[in-house]
């Protein structure tokens, strides 16, 4: 009895795609906002561009004055990606490889999740992770572990950061991220 009422909860759990498709259907999307090293004395640049298409996030990434990171974020809301095993991204970048990044804490030196989207050159990419790939990390620095259910449960910020620690500039546009 036990068994068929978990497998009842589990197939009837929302599976409705979280998707932000950057184009001008989407409601959420003008929430995205840019945080730089500045917070901490850094110098690097960012701005954004939402078209008909996509967003685009470019600036400069300095490491002067400590500095090293660009990042385009969501507000702090709850994101219970619990019910999904993966996230699809379309987007295109030079510069920079950025990070996919899953926060739980709104503290900043707590941990979050963050999966690679590679550099691509300027051309088109589309790429599908498991949640369960993506790595534990501190400050960038990796440590031990994946999230498990309970932590995508708790999810609280999305977001993308420069994830190469030059100095250089970059340009990333994203179509969409879908969690499925």
């Amino acid at each position: 009895m036990k068994y068929l009422l978990a497998l009842l909860i589990t197939t009837t759990m929302n599976t409705t795609p979280l998707s932000f498709d950057f184009g001008t259907s989407c409601n959420t999307c003008d929430d995205w906002f840019v945080v730089l090293d500045g917070v901490m004395g850094g110098l690097s640049t960012g701005s954004i561009e939402q078209t008909s298409e996509s967003i685009i996030f470019r600036g400069s990434v300095s490491l002067e004055n400590n500095g090293g990171f660009a990042s385009l974020r969501t507000p702090y809301q709850s994101y219970d990606l619990s019910s999904y095993t993966t996230v699809t991204v379309r987007y295109k970048s030079i510069g920079q490889d950025f990070g996919l990044t899953l926060n739980k804490y709104k503290r900043f030196w707590r941990p979050n999740y963050k999966i690679n989207l590679p550099i691509t050159e300027g051309e088109w990419k589309t790429v599908t992770y498991n949640l369960s790939d993506f790595g534990t990390y501190r400050l960038g620095e990796p440590l031990e572990g994946h999230p498990g259910k309970e932590d995508l449960a708790d999810i609280i910020r999305l977001g993308l950061i420069s994830n190469t620690k030059a100095a250089t500039d970059f340009e990333i546009e994203v179509d969409k991220i879908v969690f499925e």
